[in-house]
């Protein structure tokens, strides 16, 4: 484009239009109020370029957005209508052609770059609020950019190199102590892009805000008790708990509240329960409340509700009007009839004496307790007092396993309860055989059954399938499956099989290696004989997996300065370096270092086994059992 054809001059606001040759159809109007307040505090820093539109009007080729500003200034009268622009005129032909360069060479100010220079402006004294302003943007956007300017330089100068992506250095916000990030950075894979990897290792040893714990006691209520909480200020869901002890101690506090309200209603105890595992000392048994008869007013107020509820059922039938409102007055009668019929639940109060209430939370944070528990110890005073009741109606029985007390309506064809037990225990045998022919359908059972124990804490009822998660602080990438499961997981536990069965096989397949994998804790200690099954279980997992621990492990100095001086003299004797040594070398080699220090003896091993791919025994996998063969080139050696 030559001199010629281009020249710069003051255009009024009104008379400039949008030209048709503007190359940019998407996101014209994109941010428009923030460009508008950049125009406003700063000026418009980047002239229009323009072509002849008609006699007076200019059409805009090259900054349709500073365009839209301007107008959006006027329309609001920050400016006036015909504020003078400067504009370049060119050619009608080459319009076009400016459009596009423009658009195309355009490089957007990377994250780190606008971090940096917000936190210039901060320092020189503008407020958040002042930057905000002057740019166009909310005041939490530039709270968030002077957070990441708190990042340590090591992180910063990784994002600029792309070693770290935007979400990623975010997280690291979640701490503001330089050395926690940059020891979580380097333990940390390169390049380092899910925020979630991130968040795991600086909250490790926190509890997440939405756990069924802090969900129970209240994030107000721990924080009122002096509890401290970590915020991502990216995002509103990542709230971690500081002191886990601190909320499991409130939520202790608060199931106790409610424990009076149990005795005075005549139970004998109440257990709290936050492991969600069997109480010790409970019997496989609980009490069942009976079916009192109805009170002369309770069973007049059902006859008249039933007679109302059979006359609206006659009106509905007849009348056939789609989405009837009276459909709702009809729930109402019904839920009324239910009430009064739960009311008539009754425990016996003699043998609710011997009993109790197991209080414990849901997963939802909610309490639910668990009615009529009995412990071994009071289970022959419970079958005493039952004797004693011999020759009278029948107020209460022991259910033979831990299902909800069961209803009469359960049962309300007539058909016998062993007649139905029967029948149910012959559906159970088809149901056994037909499973075990059907791998797929027994996958999808088998997985549901353990993510429900997993996740939801709580059996898939009648499947004697379970996962039970070990509390084990797992590496990154076995975290990030674990809860990348989690959030996949309906929240009904109903739904779980229904879900199972909707997976393929091999999705079922990646389930159900997660949950088998957080069922596993072989850690142990030396010296009994159960610490032995478990490392024998170890190898032969290890051997099963090919598992080299060089990758996951290795031996740093805080190591070896654990060990024994003995331990780390018998290791030192095995060094390369010391081993090739003649027997008498070796052996003085061996009492020359025992003269140092611990610490400093445990330095000197350190150093001799950095460069090596030194592993403990109960870390070394064991070589696959199988038959040896002499090769050729065995039979060489040995001839040589």
């Amino acid at each position: 484009m030559t001199a010629q054809s281009q020249n710069m001059q003051t255009i009024p606001l009104n008379r400039l239009l949008v030209s048709p040759d503007n190359v940019r159809r998407t996101d014209r109007k994109a941010d428009i109020e923030a460009l508008a307040a950049s125009i406003a505090s700063h000026g418009l820093l980047q002239n229009l370029s323009v072509t002849a539109a008609d006699t007076d009007r200019f059409a805009v080729v090259a900054g349709g957005r500073r365009l839209a500003a301007m107008k959006w200034l006027a329309k609001s009268g920050v400016i006036a209508k015909d504020y003078p622009v400067p504009c370049r005129v060119i050619a009608a032909d080459a319009g076009k052609e400016a459009s596009l360069v423009e658009n195309v060479h355009r490089v957007a100010m990377e994250p780190i770059d606008e971090v940096e220079a917000f936190a210039a402006l901060v320092a020189d004294g503008s407020t958040n609020d002042q930057v905000a302003h002057r740019f166009g943007v909310t005041v939490r956007h530039v709270d968030q950019r002077l957070a990441l300017a708190g990042l340590s330089p090591k992180i910063k100068a990784a994002c600029k190199r792309g070693e770290v992506s935007l979400d990623a250095a975010r997280a690291f916000c979640l701490v503001a102590d330089h050395a926690q990030q940059d020891a979580v950075f380097r333990s940390l894979g390169k390049p380092l892009t899910h925020a979630s990897a991130v968040r795991a290792r600086l909250m490790e040893g926190r509890m997440r805000g939405g756990d069924s714990l802090a969900r129970f006691v209240g994030l107000d209520a721990y924080e009122a008790a002096g509890g401290r909480l970590a915020r991502d200020l990216f995002d509103d869901e990542a709230v971690y708990v500081e002191d886990p002890a601190l909320i499991h101690k409130l939520a202790v506090e608060k199931l106790e509240s409610l424990e009076p309200a149990y005795i005075a209603a005549g139970w004998g105890w109440v257990e709290i329960n936050l492991g969600h595992g069997h109480v010790d000392g409970l019997a496989n048994a609980r009490l069942q409340p009976e079916w009192r008869d109805p009170t002369e007013e309770e069973e007049a107020e059902l006859t008249r509700l039933r007679a109302e509820l059979d006359e609206l059922d006659e009106a509905l039938d007849r009348d056939s009007v789609e989405n009837d409102p009276r459909w709702d007055k009809r729930d109402d009668i019904a839920a009324a009839i239910e009430t009064i019929r739960q009311a008539a639940r009754v425990f016996d109060p003699d043998l609710m004496a011997l009993a109790g209430v197991v209080l414990s939370v849901t997963r939802d944070g909610e309490v639910t307790e668990t009615v009529g528990a009995v412990r071994k110890v009071d289970e022959k005073a419970v079958r005493a007092v039952r004797q004693r009741k011999e020759g009278k109606e029948e107020r209460v029985d022991i259910a033979p396993d831990n299902r909800e007390p069961a209803e009469p309506a359960l049962n309300s064809s007539g058909i016998p309860k062993s007649v139905l037990r029967d029948l149910s225990a012959v559906r159970t045998k088809a149901l056994r055989v037909s499973v075990a022919s059907d791998s797929y359908v027994a996958l999808a059972l088998a997985v549901a059954a353990m993510a429900s124990r997993a996740f939801l804490r709580s059996d898939l009822s009648g499947i004697a399938v379970a996962a039970h998660p070990a509390h084990i602080h797992d590496l990154d990438a076995m975290a990030a499956r674990w809860s990348e499961l989690g959030d996949g997981m309906p929240d009904d536990e109903g739904k779980v099989l229904d879900w199972s069965l909707a997976q393929s096989s091999e999705q079922l397949l990646s389930v159900l290696a997660v949950l088998v994998a957080g069922a596993i804790d072989l850690t142990h200690e030396r010296g009994s004989l159960s610490d032995l099954r478990r490392q024998v279980t170890a190898d032969t997992l290890a051997q099963a997996v090919g598992l080299d621990m060089n990758k996951f492990w290795v031996a740093d100095l805080d190591y070896w300065t654990k060990l024994p001086k003995a331990e780390l003299l018998s290791t030192l004797s095995t060094a390369p370096a010391i081993a090739e040594l003649s027997e008498v070398a070796c052996e003085m080699a061996v009492r020359a270092h025992a003269k140092l220090k611990k610490d400093d003896l445990a330095a000197k091993v350190w150093e001799v086994f950095a460069d090596s791919s030194y592993l403990p025994d109960v870390l070394v996998t064991p070589s696959v059992r199988g038959d040896f063969v002499l090769t050729q080139a065995g039979i060489d050696e040995i001839a040589a």
